[in-house]
């Protein structure tokens, strides 16, 4: 009996002849196996020596995750939610913890003020130097723009022509070569002069069909008061969010020009240093082909500029109809799926495969808590994971609502930099007890 059980696959102790085995055969019988918890540190060459992980999350079992949005040098990002799964709070962590890096600039494009609490934290600890938040074409928005101001070189004007004939574009009107012409020498006049309002080009230009439609821009119509300023009031800062919603609800004829010289300013700051520019809700930005070609130049240049896009978005029909999803889904290095419930539909599931998902993928989704779980996907792998976030960071990430930030905006103009300490307090928590000196 004992011949016998020896052998058989497991019985050792009856296996008399025992043979031995070297360390590589040992090795080939030993579970190797383990999971998935993400690099330990920045994977992107342009990033500071030993640059840490973006963040860390938690995963099965309560398993460590690193969570890091650069595959190599390419760190662009593509999450998609529905609403309510808890989208807002994850941009608002990423964007504290890019701050980790140093000479990192963020760049944000919020609907809905839920970066609000974040960029008056911020604020608070700068000192005003960094956390500035526009509220962009909001009634007691003080913030007005001076499009024109750069024209020193070819480039600046040869943008500057693009601009003026994308606003004539938006008003019906597809200019002649003489008309782009005629736009070029009153762009050129203007820098010879020193002129820079869109008055003073409204003046210039002999066009009148031109003039017509640029008067509606200039102090004489709807949106002077934003677009026509003689002094540019936007000074960007190390975290920048521009507040979109209101400008959004102006109709695209408005808002396009905003958002164009915006993201030129945006361009303008960015000289090598590590930067990000997230874009919540993409979806109101992926319905003009403006909007759509300023995405698709980001998404292939800005990468040799170190800076990486972040767009979000509760749409992904959006996405998928908008032209572009074969560009999101080739030049984001990771997507960040969130919950959804109705993920197994027909129609819901067949967009999801669209963006490389798989049949057991898209059953984790259907399945996954939402507002906790999220899920990675990228080249170095697949993860669901939970953000673990305590009362501290929810106190400025996940405090979105607008009594909160009602009672942020009071607080800030009754303690100024000090309202921090005020709006914990009013939470139950303190500082001191996680280590910061209040």
């Amino acid at each position: 009996m004992d011949a016998y059980l020896g052998s058989l696959p497991g019985h050792g102790v009856e296996n008399v002849r025992r043979p031995l085995i070297n360390t590589m055969n040992l090795a080939d019988l030993l579970p190797t196996s383990t999971i998935w918890t993400g690099s330990d540190g920045a994977p992107c060459p342009m990033y500071p020596p030993l640059a840490p992980a973006l963040m860390h999350c938690v995963t099965h079992g309560a398993t460590p995750f690193r969570l890091n949005l650069h595959v190599r040098d390419l760190g662009h990002t593509f999450m998609f939610g529905p609403t309510g799964a808890g989208k807002s709070t994850h941009l608002g962590i990423i964007a504290a913890q890019l701050r980790r890096y140093a000479g990192m600039s963020i760049f944000a494009f919020d609907k809905g003020m839920s970066m609000y609490p974040l960029a008056a934290a911020i604020r608070a600890q700068t000192g005003g130097s960094s956390g500035k938040h526009f509220t962009v074409a909001a009634d007691d928005e003080r913030l007005a723009f001076c499009p024109l101001q750069f024209l020193e070189t070819k480039g600046d004007r040869a943008w500057a022509m693009e601009w003026i004939d994308t606003i004539l574009a938006l008003n019906g009107l597809d200019t002649s070569a003489a008309q782009r012409n005629e736009i070029g020498n009153a762009i050129l006049s203007l820098h010879s002069s020193g002129g820079r309002t869109l008055s003073e080009f409204s003046v210039t230009i002999q066009d009148e069909a031109i003039r017509d439609a640029i008067r509606q821009y200039t102090v004489d119509g709807a949106m002077g008061h934003l677009l026509d300023a003689e002094e540019d009031g936007l000074s960007l800062s190390d975290f920048t969010v521009f507040e979109i919603e209101e400008l959004m609800n102006l109709g695209e004829k408005y808002a396009l020009p905003v958002l164009l010289y915006l993201f030129r300013r945006i361009e303008r700051a960015l000289h090598g240093q590590p930067a990000v520019i997230i874009l919540d809700e993409a979806w109101l930005m992926l319905g003009h082909p403006a909007f759509r070609a300023k995405i698709r130049e980001w998404l292939k240049v800005l990468r040799k500029a170190n800076c990486l896009v972040l767009m979000a978005t509760q749409s992904l029909s959006d996405a998928v109809n908008s032209g572009i999803l074969d560009v999101i889904v080739e030049s984001t290095a990771t997507k960040v799926f969130l919950p959804n419930i109705y993920a197994r539909d027909e129609d819901t599931a067949a967009l999801y495969r669209r963006m490389g998902l798989n049949a057991r993928q898209i059953e984790i989704l259907a399945t996954a808590i939402p507002k906790r779980q999220y899920y990675y996907v990228s080249e170095n792998g697949r993860r669901l994971y939970d953000l673990a976030l305590g009362p501290l960071a929810l106190a400025f990430v996940g405090a979105a609502d607008k009594e909160s930030v009602a009672t942020i905006k009071h607080l800030e103009a009754k303690f100024g930099h000090g309202w921090v300490n005020e709006w914990l307090q009013g939470r139950g928590l303190n500082l001191s007890e996680y280590g910061v000196a209040a």
